[in-house]
């Protein structure tokens, strides 16, 4: 899990000329290179960083409890795929719960269960791994604030 003040601390290294650092530790790495090269955006995006860090590490933690459940113990779901499940006649179940994603502009899980007709289970296995693709991103519904998954 990731701690704000840890965020806080790395993102200070930037006081002695080592800048994104605490990028690297939130998860991005793409950004967390950037900021290297461009002295943080040239100060600016350093300064936004001070006001976007509890924002980012709620979101790794997020993330990470949605792949990994809640604990310390964090280790990665075991996958098991059943290949009498597939139907010729039906899609991969990944490109039904995509299609469910995109065209809803944002699916819940049982919004998902109920497109694909698969066990919550087995749906819930298979959002997890488009995550980790980063086929789907988490978000909240604005009106309920119910956890929806996104098609990148």
């Amino acid at each position: 899990m990731a701690n704000t003040g840890t965020a806080y601390l790395l993102w200070f290294f930037a006081t002695f000329g080592i800048f994104g650092v605490h990028r690297f530790y939130l998860g991005k790495p793409v950004s967390g290179i950037l900021y290297l090269l461009t002295f943080g955006f040239f100060g600016i995006g350093q300064v936004v960083d001070l006001f976007l860090i509890p924002e980012m590490v709620d979101y790794k933690n997020m993330k990470q409890q949605l792949l990994y459940g809640s604990g310390d113990n964090f280790t990665p779901p075991v996958i098991v795929r059943d290949v009498n499940s597939f139907s010729p006649s039906h899609p991969p179940l990944e490109v039904q719960i995509l299609k469910v994603c995109r065209d809803q502009q944002g699916a819940t899980l049982s919004d998902c269960v109920i497109a694909t007709e698969r066990s919550a289970d087995e749906v819930k296995i298979k959002v997890q791994e488009l995550c980790l693709a980063e086929l789907l991103v988490i978000d909240n519904r604005e009106t309920d604030g119910a956890v929806i998954y996104k098609a990148v």
